[in-house]
């Protein structure tokens, strides 16, 4: 079926058919049309069931481990090895039995893959510790997470993918981040997401309108963002402003591209991009954003560091790419004024380049009036309020960051502030009207 079906109101539809051909409504020859037309009924999962077996799995783990260290001190080297090893083989014969006999079962796969992962940590940590072998926290979260991602493939573990991203972020932050305070290469945090990728394309082909896809990949894309900052901060070719705005374009084009709506609705990922977009040209809207401070020449930088220039290129191109990929298509279903986001980076950047720092915050400035104006416009236009309030908040930090940020006097400030507020009245007032006449 093309387009983007809302479950709920198919699940009320098919409720009210056997009513509708007892009334005479309609011929059970239209009731099973309709039954076709939407296709077999879905089964479905109690998210909350889903979460309380997970949670349980793992406090049954963490119990375990307490029991054991109880009195690990007075064990013999050999018992403590066969220890070690009784979890993760407990949870070996639980992937087996789930595998023949509860595959169907969702509650089921989450709570044994995340009992599973839970066992793979105490075996290589009690083992570490038993052999005395040597290696920082980095090193151990990469075992972890190598051992752990045929988990999330073997039980097809939306839950286990997620705390999988979850895991990268940790050995990131423990490579080059606030909690440890290492500054070592990042490079491989591209590597283990990676692996992660494949299970998300396997979500979005079952169901792409599925809460766990929606779910994987709002995640996904923050992690993108958490890591492109650190590997920014790596390359040191003072080009984030380029990088993040093309990868904030990205995700929204693929929220616009790949989770279509048949309504005027925005998907989550769109969402979470056009979002992204808004904060990100607010930021680039200071002159002090556009002061350039690497100081590596071209010369002594390493491969890891050019490769890290690549991963923030990679994101421009690949929006542009999107961007002309639809328009090729003969369709137009993003706002060219979001998707214009990463081309008016490069020219501000360019500008920035040549010393002229005020010129190119001037640009983002023209530039950020005209989003907010944009999505204001398609509110109005859409009759969604909060989207032509999300114009209007933007229009306003923008507002309140010059006032803030010039030697306005107050008088003006404070026109501005009742402009800008009137602005929010009436867009809501004309809205609420429209909505009501509807």
């Amino acid at each position: 079926m093309a387009g983007s079906i809302n479950r709920r109101a198919v699940r009320w539809l098919r409720g009210q058919l056997p009513e509708l051909v007892a009334a005479g409504a309609i011929s059970s020859e239209n009731a099973a049309a309709i039954e076709r037309h939407y296709g077999p009924v879905e089964s479905r999962t109690n998210f909350g069931f889903v979460i309380l077996a997970t949670v349980g799995a793992a406090l049954v783990g963490a119990g375990i481990i307490l029991i054991i260290a109880h009195n690990w001190d007075d064990l013999s080297r050999a018992t403590r090895t066969v220890i070690a090893f009784i979890p993760l083989l407990i949870a070996q014969a639980l992937v087996v039995f789930v595998l023949m006999r509860r595959n169907e079962s969702r509650p089921w796969r989450e709570a044994v893959a995340v009992f599973d992962v839970a066992a793979v940590a105490t075996a290589i940590s009690l083992i570490s510790q038993t052999y005395q072998i040597q290696g920082s926290f980095a090193d151990f979260m990469q075992v972890w997470l190598l051992l752990s991602i045929p988990i999330v493939y073997l039980l097809r573990t939306t839950i286990g993918a997620v705390v999988y991203v979850l895991g990268t972020l940790v050995w990131l932050d423990s490579r080059w981040g606030f909690i440890f305070g290492r500054t070592e290469s990042p490079m491989m945090f591209w590597g283990l997401l990676l692996l992660v990728v494949p299970y998300f394309w396997i979500c979005f082909r079952r169901n792409r309108d599925s809460r766990e896809t929606a779910t994987l990949g709002v995640v996904l894309a923050l992690a993108t963002i958490i890591g492109l900052g650190i590997t920014a901060e790596f390359a040191k070719a003072d080009i984030g402003a380029i990088a993040f705005a093309g990868l904030l374009t990205t995700i929204y084009l693929c929220g616009i591209l790949f989770f279509p709506k048949t309504d005027q609705r925005l998907h989550v990922i769109a969402l979470l991009g056009g979002i992204g977009v808004g904060v990100a040209t607010i930021v680039l809207s200071f002159e002090s954003s556009w002061h350039f401070t690497s100081d590596l020449p071209w010369k002594d930088r390493s491969v890891a560091q050019n490769l890290a220039l690549a991963i923030e290129l990679l994101f421009p191109i690949a929006a542009v790419c999107l961007a002309a990929f639809d328009l090729l298509r003969g369709r137009l279903r993003f706002s060219w004024t979001v998707a214009g986001f990463p081309v008016v980076t490069v020219i501000a950047w360019s500008v920035a380049t040549s010393k002229e720092s005020f010129a190119a915050a001037l640009l983002i400035n023209c530039y950020a009036l005209l989003l907010g104006i944009d999505i204001l416009a398609r509110g109005i236009r859409t009759s969604s309020i909060g989207r032509a309030n999300f114009g209007l908040l933007l229009i306003a930090v923008l507002a309140i960051a010059r006032f803030f940020d010039s030697d306005l006097s107050f008088v003006t400030r404070g026109v501005g502030f009742i402009v800008v507020g009137a602005g929010f009245l009436i867009a809501n007032v004309v809205l609420f009207k429209r909505r009501a006449a509807t």
